[in-house]
């Protein structure tokens, strides 16, 4: 039970309200017959666009700095970031870089060791504003856009996240819709999907990198988060502006990042190497493997045994990553100089043969990693 003095009222009513009004009002719309598709498609593209200022926007580029971006750029997160009624992007980020500072800790502002409602919304109905101290966001404050947009946050929400909506909307007889639809319900659905981060991605899922922290990596949630959901990734790589990293993960804010660096709209994008990932995989692997085999009582010969075996792989797989990156790299100095040294078709052909045979080692030596790692009964990733 939460006790009344420690409620923020703003925050609570705000989070009530909302919802019931989108509900209520939508029925209340459909059993009199006023519901236009032109509304709904509105709604839809307001959920979108400020759901990717989220975690593209308030996420990825204010809260981690995992890429820069144009002026008109920082200033579109910043607009539409305001429409999901979340806070400043100094707010949101101050909060957020708490949480990974202190995770699962008392000081972790969304902390779900006190609870899944405790880390969905419940943080939000004790927050206690005055307390907040922003010295982890100065580099925020010196940015004069992000800066006006705390400052102008609640006129910008509720003039972009309601006024606008109606407007729009009555344009084709709608203005109602445009309020309760566009408006209300589109706030709710983006909260809670958000909030879904903070809980869900605490408790149910995989933890694929690391298990010292409650994050995991959880593919359903993605699908409803614009790709948060590889939430255990993001933890162990914070700086890294990727969520997903397979071809097949499902992760929106970073193919909007890189397409748009295609177009110089966003650069230094930040990136974990392939090696240090493969590192935290791999010893998580070999860990959940060696506590199954403790299990099934074997003799101690027979588990160092496997220790030993697994850890002649894990090291010849890391060697031959290292390897890799070496002759990437010498590649990315050569094509940088000039280009000059690409002409030389004997070095090309020297560095094609290494390149392929390193992948080819690679390639072989997984396969026997994954044989090794069949050994464990339990479902692979799930602790």
């Amino acid at each position: 039970m939460i006790p009344w003095k420690r409620i923020n009222w703003t925050n609570t009513l705000f989070l009530i309200i909302t919802p019931i009004v989108g509900v209520v009002g939508t029925v209340w719309l459909a059993v009199h017959g006023e519901m236009h598709s032109k509304t709904w498609i509105l709604a839809l593209i307001y959920t979108l666009a400020t759901g990717l200022a989220i975690t593209a926007g308030y996420h990825r580029l204010f809260s981690h700095r995992t890429y820069k971006t144009t002026w008109f750029f920082r200033i579109f997160w910043l607009l539409l970031g305001a429409v999901a009624f979340e806070g400043s992007a100094i707010e949101w980020s101050t909060d957020h870089r708490n949480h990974h500072l202190y995770v699962d800790t008392d000081r972790d502002p969304y902390n779900i060791n006190q609870s899944f409602f405790h880390a969905h919304i419940g943080w939000l109905l004790t927050l206690d504003t005055s307390k907040r101290d922003f010295s982890n966001v100065e580099d925020l404050f010196a940015d004069p856009l992000v800066k006006w947009q705390h400052h102008l946050f609640v006129p910008i929400a509720i003039l972009l996240g309601f006024v606008v909506p109606m407007m729009i909307a009555s344009r084709w007889g709608d203005m109602w819709g445009g309020l309760i639809i566009v408006g209300a319900l589109r706030t709710a659905i983006n909260h809670h999907l958000t909030f879904c981060i903070n809980s869900v991605c605490h408790v149910f899922g995989k933890r694929t990198y690391t298990d010292q922290q409650t994050a995991r990596d959880n593919w359903v949630t993605a699908l409803f988060t614009y790709g948060e959901g590889m939430h255990n990734f993001h933890h162990q790589f914070p700086l890294d502006y990727r969520n997903g990293i397979r071809f097949f993960h499902f992760d929106p804010s970073k193919w909007l990042i890189k397409a748009l660096s295609w177009f110089g709209l966003t650069y230094d994008l930040k990136r974990v190497t392939q090696a240090r990932i493969m590192r935290f995989r791999l010893q998580m692997e070999q860990k959940r493997l060696l506590e199954q085999a403790k299990k099934k009582n074997p003799t101690e010969s027979a588990l160092e045994n496997l220790k030993e075996r697994v850890d002649a792989i894990r090291l010849k797989i890391m060697d031959i990553l290292a390897n890799i990156e070496t002759l990437e790299k010498e590649f990315r100095e050569k094509q940088s100089n000039a280009g000059k040294h690409l002409n030389d078709k004997g070095w090309l052909r020297t560095y094609r043969q290494h390149l392929k045979a390193a992948r080819h080692d690679l390639a072989s030596h997984m396969m026997m990693w994954r044989v090794l790692m069949k050994q464990s009964p339990a479902p692979s990733g799930y602790v």
